[in-house]
């Protein structure tokens, strides 16, 4: 088995010393994770690529489907990744192969944003699981759907899924897990407006990552733990979490970490009304992203920036780079991030005064929430929809979307939402002299 790694790596152009060659043979696993790391396989979503299942690939044909799926992953040609993928797993040998390659076509499809279809390939991942008693593919299926339901609005059960990945993470003694699992149960807390219980959830992660000396799980905790303090009105608390979570990043050398956290920065310093600094970190973000070749962040990075033009009421640069992170999102097919720059080319051509075009661009985010089924995207544009109709004097019509706005809002527990929905129906039934 370590001599087909050896082989197997260095086919891929994984291998490059005697003594690396040695150390593929004594840590197989390791070895194939940190080269899954240097091509982008696992960079975009930490802890979600199940590795077992894949000693089993041994001929050369196999190798290099492999290879030719994670480069086409690596470009965000998501389709011929999940196509190649499944060619692999018809030709799988045993239960914990076709674990690994449903995960992988799973999590692809995630990232093309088809939550549908990874529900149902993680579904399938789990009846083999489950029979097989593979607990640790179980376990990664169960986080994994978890992550899918979450991004569906559907909080319980993501919930569920992330606490059953918990519990078998314990029972197999499995550290690195449970930190992920406990980080996931935090983010749904955060998401039910829950920030006390989001804030336990990641504390509790931090500790584990703590104990195992994971510095990269260090980091990625105290960003959640800035996450809340941000969504507690504590922002100047939240950017002591971040600049502390950029300073682990730049010491283990992770500028996908660096990125998001100067992006988070970013954040704060434009909620706090410093749209120069804001500036300033969303583009050092940008520049991160670019070097690394992640479109994702590069996409987020200059919607951050068309943000920040906007709160300064300079809508025409805030589309110009709206439109910019919309020309990504179309190139890697990322659908929810389409939908994303399309409400903010709204909101701009609502502060222009062109209400039919802020319509026109809130009607293609709403239709493409509906789409990869995204609640939350769907109310905000449900919600907008209700402004401009109010401001264009159509009372009845703003107050049934703001009411529409509300109903999924309170579905997926989004408290804040709910109340500003509230208010604004509230307004709407007072000037119809309700």
């Amino acid at each position: 088995m370590g001599l087909f790694w050896v082989i197997f790596l260095a086919i891929l152009g994984g291998v490059g010393s005697v003594l690396t060659i040695v150390g593929f043979i004594l840590n197989w696993r390791f070895a194939l994770r940190k080269w899954l790391e240097n091509r982008g396989l696992l960079k975009r979503r930490k802890e979600t690529i199940y590795l077992n299942g894949l000693t089993k690939l041994l001929p050369r044909e196999k190798t290099r489907i492999l290879n030719e799926a994670l480069r086409a992953r690596e470009k965000y040609k998501h389709e011929e990744a999940i196509t190649n993928f499944k060619i692999l797993l018809g030709q799988a040998s045993d239960d914990s192969e076709r674990c690994a390659l449903l995960n992988l076509i799973g999590v692809s499809q995630i990232e093309s944003g088809a939550y549908k279809d990874a529900e149902q390939t993680f579904l399938e991942m789990i009846r083999i699981a489950e029979k097989a008693k593979i607990d640790e593919a179980l376990a990664f299926a169960y986080g994994n759907i978890g992550l899918v339901y979450r991004a569906l609005g559907e909080l319980r059960k993501a919930l569920e899924y992330h606490q059953r990945a918990l519990e078998i993470d314990e029972q197999i003694g499995r550290l690195e897990g449970q930190a992920n699992q406990l980080c996931n149960i935090g983010s749904v807390y955060l998401s039910q407006s829950e920030p006390e219980k989001a804030l336990e959830f990641y504390e509790r992660s931090l500790k584990i990552a703590e104990r195992i000396g994971s510095l990269e799980l260090q980091a990625n905790q105290l960003s959640g733990i800035g996450l809340v303090y941000r969504a507690l009105g504590n922002p100047h608390k939240a950017l002591e979490l971040f600049e502390r979570s950029l300073k682990i990043a730049e010491q283990i050398g992770n500028p996908e970490i660096q990125a998001n956290q100067l992006g988070n920065i970013g954040i704060v310093y434009r909620t706090l009304g410093e749209p120069e600094k804001a500036l300033e970190y969303h583009q050092r973000a940008l520049e991160i992203d670019e070097q690394i070749g992640s479109l994702q962040g590069q996409a987020g990075d200059l919607g951050n920036i068309g943000s920040v033009y906007l709160s300064q009421s300079e809508p025409e640069k805030a589309l110009e780079f709206y439109e910019s992170s919309l020309k990504i999102a179309e190139r890697i097919g990322s659908l929810e991030v389409q939908a994303n720059q399309l409400s903010g080319i709204g909101l701009v051509y609502h502060s222009l005064g062109k209400p039919q075009k802020a319509l026109e661009h809130y009607e293609r985010s709403l239709k493409l929430a509906e789409q990869i089924g995204n609640p939350e995207i769907q109310a905000n544009q449900l919600n907008n929809m209700g402004i401009v109709y109010n401001h264009l004097g159509q009372l009845k019509k703003a107050l049934d979307y703001y009411q529409s706005a509300r109903k999924i809002f309170a579905k997926i527990g989004a408290k804040d939402k709910v109340a500003d929905c509230d208010h604004n129906i509230a307004r709407a039934k007072k000037a119809m002299g309700g």
